[in-house]
């Protein structure tokens, strides 16, 4: 009976500590930004990886049809006949129709496209292409828009989102290929609207400039993803955000005493904005620190100074280009 009990007081602690995590995973208080009712989306969602992968033989007039977009890049039939027959791409694209749900994308590419419009008068996209893009780690969605006289666009490489434990990703470092799932999608998309309003300060080189750039688009990414926990926005696991959570201050303290947010050191830059398993700040509890740490800083930090200024829309916010005024004005205190 004694082992019994320490199996099931085992199974008790393990469901209590999943609980905790999954609940600091969730933001405090939400979006600052909210929007009481989104406008309608109308557009045409086109399956450039159905038309060149799923049929028996290539059409090259629906080709020609309906997605002049890819074709601009390359017109040539022969070479589209080449990309049809290309058995990786159709491996990703027989994978894709297993494990992507189309109808949820497009469902959170709606509400997200919406959003983007009713807060950063972004246009709504004409037409939304589903296509395999051959792995764009880089670039997974695209968003283009038109101006009044042209269509707008957004392309989504549905299979830059297969699941950390896709084979086809097996060549991708672990950190990353572990956000390569499908309820990262939104945020990516998210993130792809969100650079035609918020770019980069290029004249300011401090990690502080970086640190608020990303906090900018992590500040957007919350008010267009309401429903999207902070550790899946931020591209955390629960217990990561959590543990960020706990140490924020200690972080801060750290990048404050050792004088690196006017660092311009690239390196430095790298080291606590940038993708990496762990971040280096030099102090014992490195290899416990998730990556990207400083990007979390930034996002706190950009956070607060839109709590201290609700008179100031998103988009007001996100075309602040001024590093050092969300230092000054934001009384950010973790």
């Amino acid at each position: 009976m004694k082992g019994v009990h320490q199996i099931y007081l085992f199974a008790v602690t393990i469901i209590v500590a999943a609980a905790f995590f999954i609940q600091r995973s969730w933001s405090k208080d939400g979006s600052l930004y909210e929007v009481e009712k989104l406008p309608e989306v109308e557009w045409r969602v086109l399956h450039f990886d159905r038309a060149l992968f799923g049929g028996d033989s290539l059409d090259w007039t629906a080709l020609q049809r309906d997605f002049s977009p890819f074709l601009q890049t390359n017109p040539q039939r022969y070479f589209w006949q080449n990309e049809r027959e290309n058995q990786l791409l159709n491996d990703h694209f027989t994978n894709v129709e297993h494990l992507i749900d189309r109808d949820k994308v497009e469902l959170d590419l709606k509400d997200i496209s919406a959003r983007a419009f009713a807060l950063l008068e972004l246009p709504l996209p004409t037409e939304v292409h589903f296509y395999i893009s051959g792995i764009d780690v880089d670039a997974p969605v695209i968003y283009a828009p038109g101006s009044p006289q042209t269509l707008s666009y957004a392309f989504v490489g549905l299979d830059n989102f297969l699941g950390g434990g896709y084979p086809g990703y097996a060549a991708i470092t672990g950190y990353q290929s572990v956000l390569m799932r499908q309820s990262q999608l939104p945020v990516r998309y998210a993130e792809a609207m969100i650079q035609q309003v918020n770019v980069p300060n290029y004249s300011d080189e401090s990690l502080l400039s970086q640190m608020v750039f990303y906090g900018k688009t992590q500040l957007a990414t919350e008010a267009l993803c309401p429903e999207i926990t902070a550790s899946e926005r931020l591209g955390y696991m629960p217990e990561e955000y959590a543990f960020l959570e706990d140490n924020e201050r200690a972080i801060w303290e750290v990048l404050v005493r050792e004088k690196l947010l006017f660092s311009t050191d690239m390196m430095i830059r790298q080291r606590l904005t940038e993708p990496a398993p762990f971040t280096k700040l030099g102090t014992a509890m490195d290899a416990e620190i998730p990556g990207r740490a400083g990007a979390y800083i930034g996002y706190k930090l950009v956070r607060s100074y839109a709590e201290n200024h609700p008179e100031l829309t998103l988009k007001q916010v996100l075309k602040i280009r001024d590093a050092q005024k969300f230092l000054r004005d934001a009384q950010y205190k973790p």
